[in-house]
């Protein structure tokens, strides 16, 4: 009987607390491009009371002072936020890169017809650079000189599969700008020496080149070789982790060595 009470007695007290909860409403944007961001759980871990942000970031849950809420989204980093005495929260969360999905982009072999030339009546340009997508004024063939646009180049230039590709080779060539960076950051055997370097954990390596692509967005390290990419890598390290040696032994353990002709 005593342990029916007790649990009467606790049930009526977490009832009261959520029942005594204030209202705590907030927006949620995207860390890096400052956009409201929708589909994000809410989730205040003392009553579980939870909400789905909208379009507009909106959330709306059940709080009290000290609470804990935490914001999660797929492919985000998690927050925790501790409620204070503001009712309208705005917070950010920031995309978690080292956990998006792998894909791969197929596209049809690009032919390019037999072209027989000019086997019409037509005129041709002159000296005019010509190219797809190019407009031109002039004047039609109909009699009287009257006005005419000439639109060059075939109409699939303008056809979304054609925009695509053009935007994935504009992809493909960015990337080739990384490579050495994509390298290095993609290598077992250097993110291995690393952890072992700085004592570091899987979770707490991930976070820090999250953390260290963010600072160096300006540049992307675009056209950079490995040994730059490389003293980034470290000196930024050194200074989140306040990592020192009495001895300069690095040196002799770089990286770079490790590097595949």
């Amino acid at each position: 009987m005593k342990h029916v009470k007790g649990l009467i007695i606790v049930f009526l007290l977490c009832y009261g607390r959520i029942a005594i909860a204030q209202v705590v409403t907030g927006n949620v944007i995207d860390g890096l491009d400052r956009n409201f961001l929708d589909k994000v759980w809410v989730v205040n871990l003392q009553n579980m009371d939870s909400s789905l942000t909208n379009e507009r970031g909106y959330f709306r849950v059940l709080a009290n002072e000290g609470d804990s809420l935490l914001f999660s989204r797929n492919y985000y980093l998690q927050k925790r936020i501790v409620v204070g005495k503001d009712r309208h929260i705005l917070t950010e969360v920031y995309l978690d890169a080292r956990t998006l999905p792998r894909f791969d982009l197929y596209a049809d072999q690009l032919v390019i017809p037999f072209n027989a030339g000019n086997l019409s009546n037509m005129r041709s340009l002159g000296d005019r650079p010509t190219g797809p997508g190019k407009m031109y004024l002039g004047t039609s063939e109909q009699g009287g000189m009257v006005p005419g646009i000439t639109l060059d180049g075939p109409i699939s230039y303008f056809m979304r599969s054609e925009r695509q590709k053009r935007e994935y080779a504009r992809k493909l060539a960015f990337m080739a700008r990384q490579k050495d960076y994509l390298e290095l950051i993609q290598s077992d055997s250097v993110m291995q020496e690393l952890k072992v370097i700085y004592n570091l954990t899987d979770k707490d390596l991930d976070d820090l080149i999250i953390e260290f692509n963010i600072q160096n967005l300006t540049h992307q390290f675009l056209d950079m070789d490995w040994q730059r990419v490389e003293n980034l890598l470290i000196n930024f390290l050194n200074q989140r982790t306040r990592y020192r040696e009495e001895n300069e032994i690095y040196p002799e353990t770089k990286t770079s060595n490790r590097r595949k002709d």
